[in-house]
């Protein structure tokens, strides 16, 4: 495991998070913010390490995984907010009633989150190639660098479309003043640092948690996928599959599971410990809190009783064939139990709650309120199976794209697809993405948007307009979608501060 203690280092006039590795995630200490000067860093192979762990620990902010990219699948109509009503999670809905302000602090702490990674990574790239140590894993340092630049810009360009293209450490005010790149421009850039990434990063990290050749060629497929470059998603898709080092988890649960982390199925996952000195709601934390957010509200079964946010909706839930092992595995449905918890209906607006990523009280493993171990996992050969399926399929081999859809099926307990049909090979494909990943960092977001129905519609709007205009049973917004919302707006307050920067249509 990764993270057995967190350091701050103040560095260039910002904080940063230095997060030390070890084996086990038993032990977190904090050390004294001061206690470390710029000066005096960038001295060794150990303040390079020091320095490329604080950029990781971006991963792990609310603005990132712990929170704000799994809010997006409310957004994509797999679920509602619930939890508590009223002003209980305001900005999530507004984003799922597709009324989103230029002032929503969500989105505000998504883009902050985003661009603090890359000004840690930024630093690290500058810095770190003058320090004198070992020429094979300064190079790895750099490569794990680019990664997660790269990770963070495609998080960005999806979610804003042209944003700034920040390379190099920033060092004046003037140098703040950054106007927004071409989307082209931005991708170009993540698909020339993955691939640097790839050249240099081990099949297997030395640390576990860090970045891998695996990760870097998983995250390039579907950057090509993003984008429609079928060919090339389809080649990467294989050269994952050709390392020989992944596979499918026997148990879908295993994905989820604080006692099986960083599998055979895993490529790369944000590593989370249970911290003892604070919760989720701190910003130095290294604990997730999904499970507190989703477990069922006042459920007792999380050390807060449950938050009950992300309800599925029914209409989710009706897509799980009959005898699907994902589903129960995924939702809580009236009469399922949990040990000696036994669910019920009346415990959320829509009948159900988010199980996958829930840790009771009673598996054991060490909680707190707002406040669990679980690693989030942000790509996993599942995922890649289904990218090399549609990748596959968009180039007419429909014959070819069946076998690794029916690969993740059989997993879930279901039969092969045997259609020839390239359009219904195509929508099987989303269905099949949509239940495998959903709940998992705004995947179902980011399919809706990248991709086309068989009519040529985006499906954002195909889909979420077929849900009700202007509400759908739940009260929510979803039919207020336009083509204004597939990008979130510039936050007020960094155009503010950035004079050369401007806002997306209709903002």
């Amino acid at each position: 495991m990764l993270t057995d203690m967190k350091k701050i280092v103040p560095l260039f006039g910002l904080g940063l998070l230095l997060l030390s590795t070890g084996c086990d995630k038993d032990f977190i200490e904090k050390q004294p913010a001061n206690d470390l000067a710029a000066e005096n860093f960038y001295k060794d192979e150990a303040d390079a390490q020091r320095a490329l762990n604080g950029a990781y620990h971006g991963l792990q902010k609310s603005g990132c995984y712990r929170l704000r990219l799994w809010t997006l699948d409310i957004m994509a109509g797999n679920s509602i907010v619930g939890a508590g009503g009223a002003s209980d999670g305001l900005e999530t809905q507004q984003l799922a009633n597709f009324s989103t302000t230029t002032s929503n602090p969500g989105v505000a702490d998504i883009w902050g989150t985003h661009y603090q990674t890359i000004l840690a990574v930024n630093v690290v790239l500058e810095r770190v190639p003058t320090i004198s140590m070992d020429a094979a894993k300064r190079d790895i340092i750099l490569g794990e660098a680019r990664f997660l630049r790269a990770l963070s810009y495609f998080n960005l360009v999806r979610l804003f479309g042209n944003v700034p293209l920040i390379l190099t450490q920033q060092t004046t005010r003037e140098s703040l003043n950054v106007p927004r790149s071409p989307v082209a421009d931005v991708y170009r850039q993540i698909e020339q640092d993955l691939t640097a990434a790839e050249q240099v990063l081990p099949v297997t990290a030395a640390i576990v948690g860090h970045a891998t050749q695996g990760a870097a060629k998983g995250l390039l497929t579907k950057v090509y996928l993003t984008q429609s470059k079928w060919a090339e998603a389809a080649t990467k898709a294989q050269e994952v599959i050709g390392l020989g080092k992944y596979s499918l988890n026997s148990s879908f649960s295993a994905n989820f599971d604080p006692n099986a982390e960083n599998g055979s199925e895993s490529l790369f996952e944000v590593q989370y410990a249970y911290d003892p000195n604070s919760n989720g709601f701190s910003g130095a934390a290294v604990c997730n809190m999904r499970s507190e957010f989703m477990a069922p509200r006042s459920s007792n079964i999380t050390s807060g009783g449950g938050f009950g946010w992300n309800q599925p909706t029914a209409e989710f839930v009706s897509q799980f064939e009959a005898g699907d092992r994902r589903k129960a595995l995924t939702v809580f449905s009236n009469g399922d139990q949990l040990g000696s918890y036994t669910y019920s209906a009346n415990s959320s607006i829509t009948g159900f709650n988010t199980r996958k990523f829930v840790v009771p009280l009673s598996s054991g493993v060490q909680t707190g309120f707002a406040n669990d171990p679980l690693n989030t996992v942000v790509l996993r050969y599942a995922d890649v199976l289904l990218m090399q399926a549609e990748a596959l399929n968009e180039q007419g081999q429909t014959a070819a794209a069946r076998t690794p859809l029916n690969q993740v099926r059989a997993r879930a307990g279901l039969l092969p697809l045997t259609t020839a049909s390239q359009t219904t090979l195509r929508d099987a494909i989303m269905k099949e993405r949509r239940l495998e990943l959903a709940f998992e960092n705004g995947e179902r977001w980011f399919d809706l948007i990248r991709s086309k129905d068989n009519s040529g519609q985006i499906r954002a709007l195909s889909f979420l307009r077929s849900l009700g205009s202007p509400n759908d049973q739940y009260g929510v917004g979803r039919g207020n979608i336009s083509e204004k919302y597939l990008l979130l707006p510039i936050p007020q307050n960094e155009r503010d501060n950035n004079s050369a920067i401007d806002q997306n249509p209709g903002y």
